[in-house]
């Protein structure tokens, strides 16, 4: 394991100073041997593509996959385990991962060891080329942690953990305790990390490297915790359901896109759309065989970049993101809460298929639930619970019951939403 990983590494970071015609040939290569594996021991894909009237034989090229139906999170929960698993892959000896429910749902996700330690080196690739190396003491800001990777257990890239749920004096308590030369964070728990620095006034947290994803990261928040911890924020793009898919190098020009690793593709009103311009972002995973993801409708949006990188590198350009725009809340007594501290704790309530949680004002929350058919009340009460908790007993909270969630004006689902103004 350790040995194929280290040869996954070497070839990553070989890869991406090849010219881009050259990773696109790398990237159609994978794309042919996913296609058929997927059609071959995937029984979903199977009946996708029987159903669009398509063999893998006809997926030769990224042109090609327009053939192919978009699939949506929504496809994969109706089905079973079996339906969307490989043939011969044992659920048991996989690593299962919970998407975080930001469109208001979450997904389980399985991988092999081999497709996680894949996975996992490609994130590597991303912190390597940003500065990060074996030695550095990692402070990873999580809510929620997975189990320790192989590479920890061999004593390799240790990283102190600190919850995202802990009270922020602590946080910072503990992060300056470590003096870690690398934080890595989603935005919302680093300007909270931010506002206790600026509070304290202690200039006792420097780290070299900070690392952001997760969230999106706006040119205000970025100057925020830059000016805070004095160091530069590097920013990355990635789904649990695929891993880490495009990141800034130190040129910051925009996200390269890991396209030796993925297909993505921009799509507008069904037809993908050119360079500068707006699509919803729909990916391939090439290295997904316990559990693929072909043509799957991620539910961000964001531009395609028409421009090369200064740095060299052959990987092409996300100019943009958009899409992911979660919101604070704020209570009544001025406390901002991440919209990620909501999520997962309402995505352990059993019983809810989709949800949307909207603060109205300063002392009022609607929240709007559809529920599994067999549901009771039950599960009513424990929303309006875990948000008391969450937010104090000072605000009117609604619980709504509805048959159907509708899309906002973007198209997309979100279910954390904020009317109420507020600055960092």
């Amino acid at each position: 394991m350790l040995l194929s990983s280290i040869l996954d590494l070497y070839r990553l970071k070989r890869q991406q100073w090849l010219e881009k015609k050259e990773l696109e040939e790398i990237q159609r290569k994978k794309l042919v041997t996913i296609v058929k594996h997927a059609y071959q021991n995937v029984t979903y894909y199977r009946r996708l593509f029987d159903s669009a009237g398509i063999k893998p034989e006809d997926i030769r090229s990224v042109d090609d996959l327009t053939k192919v139906p978009i699939t949506r999170k929504q496809d994969i929960q109706r089905l079973s385990v079996g339906d969307v698993i490989a043939r011969k892959i044992d659920v048991n000896q996989c690593r299962k991962i919970l998407t975080s429910g930001s469109s208001g749902t979450p997904l389980p996700v399985y991988l092999t060891k081999k497709d996680s330690g894949f996975y996992d080196m490609v994130w590597t690739r991303t912190f390597f080329e940003n500065g990060e190396n074996l030695w550095d003491k990692i402070v990873d800001i999580r809510f929620r942690f997975p189990p320790k990777s192989w590479l920890e257990h061999y004593g390799i890239w240790r990283k102190t953990r600190v919850s995202a749920l802990d009270d922020p004096r602590k946080q910072f308590e503990k992060i300056r305790w470590v003096r870690p030369d690398v934080i890595r964070a989603d935005p919302y728990s680093l300007v909270t990390l931010a506002r206790v620095v600026r509070q304290v006034g202690i200039d006792g947290i420097n780290p070299r490297l900070v690392f952001t994803m997760g969230s999106l990261l706006d040119q205000h928040t970025r100057a925020l915790i830059e000016s805070a911890l004095h160091t530069r924020v590097f920013d990355c793009y990635g789904t649990v359901e695929l891993g880490c898919m495009a990141w800034e190098c130190s040129a910051r020009a925009g996200y390269h896109i890991n396209i030796d690793t993925f297909v993505v593709e921009f799509i507008k009103d069904g037809e993908v759309v050119g360079k500068g311009e707006k699509g919803k972002i729909v990916c391939t995973g090439l290295h997904s065989f316990a559990m693929p993801f072909i043509r799957y409708d991620i539910g961000d949006v964001g531009i395609a970049s028409e421009e090369g990188c200064s740095c060299g590198r052959g990987l092409p350009l996300l100019k943009n993101l958009e899409g992911r725009a979660d919101d604070f809340f704020i209570t009544p007594d001025g406390t901002l809460i991440s919209p990620w501290v909501i999520i997962d704790e309402i995505k352990f309530i059993s019983g809810i298929s989709e949800y949307r949680i909207t603060q109205d004002s300063e002392t009022k929350i609607t929240a709007q639930v559809v529920l599994h058919e067999s549901t009771s009340l039950e599960t009513v009460r424990q929303i309006k619970r875990t948000m008391t908790v969450i937010m104090g007993d000072d605000l009117d909270i609604r619980v709504e019951v509805v048959d159907e969630m509708p899309p906002d004006h973007s198209g997309k689902i979100r279910c954390i939403i904020s009317n109420v103004k507020k600055g960092f």
